[in-house]
């Protein structure tokens, strides 16, 4: 399945997308190094961590949009309903997005580990990343949701929503609660690799793997009982 729809993705504007936002956000990334040399490396570290985690959301929402419209303009969604495996379909669309996403980030941190020297930041920045590809499946599977029921707009909507809380939630200590929002995961994830005590918070962390999971299934769910996008 998987291979079935990057053939049909080769022939759409959906690669020179991933191309040209990758090369945007390792370009800022890069270009706040150069400029910003000066400033500590743990300085500089900690906020390209709040950019990515920032706009985590916007990308999300970009990559489910480029995924699905060609199906859309082709007049093919329905053809996602046909199939007999409905959770194989619907995890093959998750697995598409959470690789890409994925391999992005790894490949900005890994060049901008190697600018600001990889040694010091290379065991940081890999918690950060192995953190965030765990965190945003659940981001993805909701704007996933989203596009298939509501379409592009609304996604983008919560997408834009979600980086306005997350550039919030980066300026304020968060507590009680509030810290199970999922669009301060990013922000209390970075401050825990940062500060050196994401270990003794592993409960929580445990939880959102959890609710992670939860949400899965829960999708999952209504994809195999989804009836089409009503007009």
């Amino acid at each position: 399945m998987i291979q079935a729809q990057l053939i049909k993705l080769k022939r759409t504007p959906f690669v020179w997308y991933l191309i040209l936002s990758t090369a945007g956000v390792l370009a800022v990334f890069l270009l706040y190094n150069s400029l910003y040399s000066w400033k500590p490396v743990q300085e500089r570290l900690q906020f390209l961590f709040e950019i990515y985690g920032a706009a985590l959301p916007l990308l999300h929402g970009l990559t489910v949009f480029f995924l699905i419209n060609p199906d859309e303009q082709i007049a093919n969604m329905y053809g996602l309903l046909t199939v007999k495996n409905r959770t194989g379909m619907f995890m093959t669309l998750v697995s598409i997005v959470w690789g890409i996403e994925s391999l992005r980030l790894a490949l900005v941190f890994l060049i901008s580990g190697i600018q600001s020297g990889i040694q010091m930041t290379g065991l940081q920045i890999f918690l950060f990343g192995a953190g965030e590809i765990v965190l945003s499946l659940l981001s993805i599977v909701f704007h996933l949701w989203m596009n298939l029921k509501f379409g592009v707009a609304l996604s983008m909507f919560f997408a834009t929503l979600e980086l306005l809380q997350s550039v919030m939630y980066s300026n304020i200590s968060i507590a009680g609660l509030w810290r199970y929002l999922p669009t301060a995961w990013t922000m209390e994830w970075k401050s825990d690799v940062i500060s050196r005590t994401w270990n003794a918070n592993l409960p929580f962390w445990g939880s959102c793997v959890l609710i992670i999971l939860l949400a899965v299934t829960v999708f999952t769910v209504w994809f195999n009982r989804w009836e089409g996008r009503r007009k």
